[in-house]
């Protein structure tokens, strides 16, 4: 995971991302924009051993610190508060979210040094949904 801090990387291409907004309940005009949206994630470590996760895209910057394996209130983009936790383990960082309702979505992000893939799937979720990113 050192290699992977603080680098940025771009998204190229996704599977099933729309359907992935749809289940979680993102309306329809936010959820055309975000798909055509060319987002760069980026992971940085902070001198007190927690992690900075940031997503910036021309629309927004999010972004959510966390300690490994300790629980968190995040708050998605579109305003709905969650309970995460993530954790790092080699080069993937697992990153669990409870919605309000108790279910759950699990975002499995493996770094490479020039790639990141995410993976996504949910409870109630029929399909699995990739983003592809390459480092810039």
């Amino acid at each position: 995971m050192e290699e992977c801090l603080g680098k940025s990387y771009v998204l190229v291409n996704s599977e099933n991302l729309e359907d992935f907004f749809i289940f979680i309940g993102v309306g329809y005009l936010a959820r055309k924009a975000a798909v055509t949206l060319k987002q760069t994630v980026r992971i940085t470590r902070n001198e007190d051993g927690s992690y900075k996760f940031e997503f910036i895209s021309p629309l927004k910057i999010y972004e959510f610190v966390f300690t490994p394996g300790e629980e968190f209130e995040e708050v998605r983009p579109d305003g709905v508060k969650m309970k995460s936790v993530a954790t790092i383990e080699g080069n993937k960082m697992t990153h669990t979210q409870t919605d309000p309702n108790g279910r759950k979505c699990i975002h499995v992000r493996e770094f490479y040094g020039e790639k990141m893939i995410t993976t996504t799937t949910g409870e109630g979720l029929d399909k699995i949904v990739k983003r592809y990113y390459e480092a810039r």
